[in-house]
């Protein structure tokens, strides 16, 4: 054989070995097709969160102060104050001053409380409100409470001492504004002139 015939026959041995893997290849890659297409996935699925609602374990309180001044008292709300206590302990924001109507809101957790106010001379007060004993409070999660202390004046607030003047020797004056210190002057001068004249009558009777 020639070169030239060495170089037909290569050319034509590759021509078949690239029709015989390109065949291949494509049954290969017909059968990889198929069974991607019937074959079941087993990808995991995707995590997706699921919003929950988180219960709250807080409270709210409020404390509201009202004054009743009909009998002569002039304190107003800011004038008392109040304690918030959670087992014997202030919370955060007591002791507080009195805000009237609009009240002071504490948000605490949920638990046993208890709102009180110093004693003030001149004034009592009682507590109310829904579910409120004497100041006692079983706060619930998610409740909101308000408890309402009313001020009244009892008239035995200041007690008003007027001094009375004395003579030099301690004794005390008497009070010349009274009538029965009128009539007594009159009746001593009565008797004082009735005297007078009775003597200036003796002493003529003698000299007759």
């Amino acid at each position: 054989m020639g070169i030239f015939s060495l170089v037909h026959i290569r050319e034509s041995e590759v021509r078949v070995m690239t029709i015989k893997y390109s065949k291949v290849l494509a049954i290969a890659g017909v059968a990889l097709l198929t069974s991607m297409m019937v074959a079941p996935s087993h990808a995991e699925d995707p995590v997706v969160p699921v919003a929950t609602t988180s219960l709250s374990t807080k409270g709210t309180i409020q404390v509201i102060s009202q004054v009743n001044n009909d009998n002569g008292g002039t304190k107003l709300p800011a004038d008392f104050s109040f304690n918030v206590k959670h087992f014997g302990t202030d919370i955060a924001g007591s002791p507080f001053l009195g805000t009237g109507a609009f009240g002071s809101t504490f948000i605490v957790e949920a638990g046993t409380y208890v709102v009180s106010t110093p004693v003030v001379d001149g004034y009592d007060g009682t507590w109310s409100g829904i579910d409120i004993s004497n100041g006692f409070i079983d706060l619930q999660a998610g409740q909101n409470v308000t408890i309402i202390r009313t001020f009244n004046d009892n008239g035995t607030g200041t007690v008003v001492v007027v001094d009375e003047p004395t003579t030099e020797n301690g004794g005390v004056l008497p009070n010349t504004a009274t009538p029965w210190f009128n009539f007594l002057l009159v009746g001593s001068l009565v008797a004082a002139a009735g005297a007078f004249g009775m003597r200036k009558s003796i002493n003529l009777h003698k000299a007759i």
